[in-house]
């Protein structure tokens, strides 16, 4: 378990957040609250404040280092100069079982008597300011902003109570034995990280739960990839109750067991008529049986979320069948295996078109949504990922066009362009470098 520290700063009933780059690996554009990693220089130090005598030498060493650094704010001289009111420890986030890398982050409330001036680092702060912690819990409430738990739980107990030195529960909440998680990243859009069949680095499949309050509500992707885990999902539904099922594209990662939990629910299951043909191609022509299964085409209505319409929108190239969601105003838009925050997406054969796949990246960025949700890995704020996945496969292309140019063949070009990439994955390169040679004009097999 790796450690970190985080500061919530509090002024009047205000909270001093930030907005986290869109490059970042680790949350990319979601609102957080000022901190970092546990260096090993943070061990060293002596801190004879009485403010500071409860605390752990390190983890005080780490919040006066991460608040010079990101916000030049300089905790100790504010001490001495007796401009903090109060310090206490809020709680320990801890990672959930499921994170790839989990931390343990006690969070520090350091209540001040003035705002001071604050310089955030731009390199790792989109946007940072001070915000009544009631308002900005209402833009989490209106689906406005991307928070983890914790941080939803801190700005829910500071909004009803800003006087508040402790925050219980900090973490997400749940019966790891019997159940999965079920996360709001954004309220309102459910997101259940089921363990599944899928390729590495990825562990699990999002499945992603939308509607209610009188619309439908579907269950997106569900994929467990064993009794355990199915058994585990469907006792999670039990309070978060489904209607239907909607299967993004044929690959088994995204619908695996998903027939047998709608023929338990007794629920319908909706797809593209070329996912329906695929499922039934590849997995049998009874896969379906005993369900109603009902077509979905781009531009149909989905559901509702925060009253606002949400539509399928066709996302071929990795799968000719694929479909994405989004609501209107595009506040998100659920990309399926568009892209991923673990690893890189295959473009397989037969299904997948590298046109086809860029067209696609192309179309979403052009829609502007504020927060992409990938099948596998944490949503991620603002359409960065999708511009640096676009720019790398225009530059993939270029090499195997040069490649190509210079008389070398297909296993020539994976050698060169794949390093030392794990030999179990050399068919998934030899795929994607045969899809851009079709693009390209120069593979028709």
């Amino acid at each position: 378990m790796r450690e970190a520290v985080s500061a919530v700063l509090a002024h009047a009933g205000e909270l001093y957040v930030v907005r986290r780059q869109p490059h970042l690996l680790a949350f990319p554009g979601y609102i957080a609250f000022p901190g970092g990693k546990v260096d090993q220089q943070d061990a060293a130090g002596l801190f004879e404040h009485p403010q500071l005598k409860d605390f752990p030498t390190y983890q005080i060493a780490t919040l006066c280092r991460e608040l010079l650094e990101e916000l030049n704010f300089d905790l100790l001289l504010a001490l001495r100069q007796d401009q903090v009111s109060t310090i206490s420890l809020l709680g320990t986030a801890v990672s959930p079982r499921f994170a790839e890398v989990r931390f343990s982050v006690p969070h520090y409330k350091i209540d001040l008597r003035h705002k001071p001036a604050l310089q955030p680092d731009s390199e790792e702060i989109a946007w940072a300011g001070w915000v009544p912690a009631s308002e900005l819990w209402q833009r989490f409430q209106d689906g406005r902003e991307l928070m983890v738990v914790p941080t939803q739980n801190i700005v829910c107990t500071l909004a009803r109570d800003s006087a508040a030195q402790r925050v219980d529960p900090l973490n997400i909440t749940y019966d790891h034995e019997r159940e999965l998680p079920y996360l709001e990243f954004i309220r309102g859009v459910g997101l259940i990280p089921v363990p599944s069949n899928t390729l590495p680095p990825a562990l699990s499949t999002n499945a992603l739960r939308l509607g209610g309050n009188g619309d439908p509500v579907c269950l997106i992707d569900p994929s467990p990839k064993d009794d355990d885990s199915c058994a585990k999902l469907l006792r999670t539904l039990i309070s978060h109750p489904i209607d239907r099922i909607l299967i993004t594209h044929h690959h088994p990662d995204h619908h695996q067991q998903a027939p047998s939990i709608a023929r338990q629910l007794d629920v319908p299951i909706s797809c593209s008529l070329r996912t329906e043909e695929r499922l039934k191609e590849r997995f049998g022509s009874d896969y379906l049986d005993g369900i109603v299964v009902e077509p979905m085409a781009e531009g149909d209505l989905v559901t509702r979320w925060q009253g606002r319409a949400v539509h399928a929108y066709h996302l071929p190239g990795h799968d000719d069948g694929m479909i994405g969601l989004a609501p209107e105003d595009y506040s998100w838009f659920m990309v399926s295996d568009l892209v991923q925050t673990q690893g890189s997406v295959v473009i397989p054969e037969p299904e997948g078109d590298m046109c086809a796949y860029l067209d696609s990246l192309q179309r979403v960025i052009s829609c502007k949504p504020r927060v992409i949700i990938p099948a596998h890995g944490l949503p991620a704020g603002e359409t960065w990922l999708l511009e640096q996945v676009l720019q790398h496969r225009l530059e993939r292309e270029r090499q195997v066009g040069a490649l190509h140019a210079a008389g070398k063949d297909i296993d020539q070009m994976v050698e060169s362009i794949y390093v030392g990439l794990d030999q179990k994955l050399l068919p998934l390169a030899h795929q994607n470098v045969r899809q851009h040679l079709r693009k390209l004009g120069f593979y028709t097999e």
